[in-house]
């Protein structure tokens, strides 16, 4: 017994079964086929193997021509592809961000030389308005030292040309940076033409931005004005001075020497002669006592007639001959002197005119018109006040 496969569904069975089990196909037809297949198979031609022809001289030449002219038209299509591809833009997109760069540093140029213009006029502005503040530093100093001055208006007077002055002072101008010129990459030549071309564009906008900022540098400059201060501080300076000599008044009419009173008023024209009390025969018996005169100088005077009167005479006519200058230690000892000789003005005790004069009671005689003494005692506070 034998397997073989039935015709119908290709299942094997056995060649002593009478039908096909799976398909139900008689074996009869199942073997007549089998028998046909065969056959068939043992008609089928044998193919024969082809011999390879050998290659001739000529067609080896040919072939090497084809590779060789295939290799060219390669090589020369990828030349060809970089050059107008990649070279010929390259090339452009550099020699445009050589156009740039240089109007780049061009820029930079120009935006100095408006930032050097600009900047030379701020600088004069910065000193003007530092001289200025100086002066006005050295003056504020000079109200604020602690001293007295002998017109108060002198200290006043500066105070609010100060204060003019300050608001006077014009807003200080900023200083400007220089820019510094790009040296150029030449490395970016290498690169490809799409770098290239985004830092042409990079640079455009810088140089943009520059163009604006040489615009607004320029518009600065030219709304700058350096301002001119000389009047204001030669009023300063004045004003100073006269505040200085106003403190030298006050200290040398302060508690002064007998010595320094006598030398002032002897340049005193309607002054005769003078004389200083003594503890021996001080009328008021207050000279060097506590809340009295540290000095006690009695004068005549030709404008009465007086001037003749001269020693202890002149000390015993009093002020009636001419006048008198008390000299005390302090302002409120010679203010309270003052109060006690007005509590007798207008009555008949008035002893004539009086006045302080730093820590010093002038005093002139009763018997000269009002008229002359206001003259008389002028002309006394002058010689004392004079530097």
């Amino acid at each position: 017994m034998s397997m073989i496969k039935c015709t119908e569904c290709g299942k094997e069975i056995s060649d002593k079964a009478t039908a096909c089990p799976h398909c139900g196909c008689p074996m009869t037809e199942i073997l007549s086929a089998t028998k046909e297949n065969k056959k068939e198979e043992k008609v089928k031609p044998i193919k024969k193997k082809k011999i390879k022809e050998p290659i001739t001289p000529e067609q080896k030449k040919k072939r090497i021509l084809i590779m060789s002219v295939t290799a060219f038209v390669l090589i020369a299509a990828v030349a060809l592809t970089w050059y107008f591809g990649i070279k010929i833009p390259q090339d452009k997109a550099y020699a445009e961000y050589l156009v740039t760069f240089d109007a780049y540093n061009q820029e930079i140029e120009n935006y100095n030389s408006t930032v050097l213009n600009y900047n030379e006029k701020a600088n004069k502005i910065i000193a003007a308005n530092k001289e200025l503040t100086g002066v006005i530093e050295e003056a504020q100093a000079l109200i604020d030292c602690g001293d007295t001055p002998y017109e108060s208006e002198t200290m006043t007077t500066l105070n609010n040309t100060l204060k003019n002055s300050r608001n006077s002072i014009c807003e200080t101008p900023n200083i400007y940076e220089k820019k510094t010129a790009l040296e150029l990459d030449e490395s970016l030549n290498k690169s490809l033409a799409s770098k290239i071309s985004e830092a042409n564009e990079s640079l455009n906008a810088e140089r943009s931005e520059i163009v604006s900022a040489t615009s607004e540098v320029g518009e600065e400059s030219a709304g700058l004005s350096v301002p001119d201060y000389s009047k204001i501080i030669a009023e300063i300076k004045d004003e100073e001075e006269l505040l200085e000599n106003s403190y030298t008044i006050q200290k040398q009419i302060t508690n002064p020497t007998q010595d320094f009173v006598l030398a002032k008023i002897n340049n005193v024209e309607n002054i005769a002669n003078v004389v200083c009390a003594t503890e021996e025969n001080d009328p008021n018996g207050k000279l060097g006592k506590d809340g009295g005169y540290t000095a006690q100088i009695y004068f005549s005077s030709p404008l009465l007639g007086t001037e003749t009167i001269a020693g202890d005479k002149l000390i015993d006519a009093g002020t009636d001959a001419g006048g008198s200058i008390e000299v005390y230690k302090t302002v409120e000892a010679a203010e309270a002197r003052n109060s006690y000789l007005a509590s007798f003005d207008g009555g008949i005790f008035d002893s004539g005119k009086h006045t302080v004069v730093g820590t010093m009671v002038v005093r002139v005689s009763t018997n000269l018109t009002a008229t002359k003494q206001d003259s008389f005692i002028n002309e006394i506070i002058e010689a004392l006040i004079e530097l």
